[in-house]
């Protein structure tokens, strides 16, 4: 499970203190072990306290974005920030507090811009995301990649381009499905990645 583009603690650290809005970026893939899901929970509420100043951000999944934001929403759930694919998805595990957004925000304009983000950091999905704005399967796979490059790239003041990313992943598999091309967006963007066998040593 080489990553390249890791960033220690302490490099973590320097990087927020030197970013005037820092956001970190928590997520991952939806089946997690029980005891690798509470190293999570653990590790978010670390950093939430360590580092006051930051907002943290994730999906809406189960798994492992539940378990990085049930950390933060512990500590402060303001700072918490998601991003879900559609207004109602899983309307019910939501987070009192956090500040949820969804890509309808988008202006066209910025659904061009990250489309093209999207194909660039994955370009086998270049047809997929010809499906944007339809209904139906496809359709639905293509706002899910959509959301998944908002994520890191960021669409707003409120919302901007992730600082820092911790992701869990598959070590046999890391870049598969949709966690792999979040992972490939934030390496095109320049956004340090932290994988588990790295941030997990930052608690123990």
């Amino acid at each position: 499970m080489m990553n390249n583009n890791a960033i220690t603690l302490e490099a973590l650290k320097a990087l927020i203190e030197t970013t005037e809005m820092p956001v970190i970026l928590l997520e991952g893939r939806r089946s997690i072990p029980e005891e690798e899901y509470e190293m999570a929970v653990a590790v978010a509420g670390f950093l939430a306290a360590k580092f006051p100043k930051v907002r943290f951000r994730s999906g809406n999944a189960t798994g492992s974005d539940e378990a990085f934001s049930k950390g933060i929403a512990a500590v402060d759930s303001s700072r918490l920030q998601v991003v879900a694919p559609y207004r109602n998805h899983r309307k019910k595990a939501r987070f009192e507090g956090a500040a949820y957004q969804y890509p309808e925000v988008l202006s066209p304009d910025q659904v061009e811009q990250i489309v093209a983000k999207t194909i660039f950091a994955s370009p086998k999905c270049s047809s997929l995301m010809g499906q944007l704005g339809k209904t139906g399967q496809l359709a639905a796979k293509a706002d899910y990649l959509l959301r998944d490059t908002m994520k890191v790239v960021g669409f707003s003041d409120e919302f901007p381009k992730a600082t820092a990313a911790l992701f869990y992943v598959d070590p046999a598999s890391p870049m598969d499905g949709g966690t792999g091309h979040t992972i490939r967006v934030c390496q095109k963007e320049g956004v340090p990645v932290v994988f588990q066998h790295e941030w997990a040593q930052w608690i123990s």
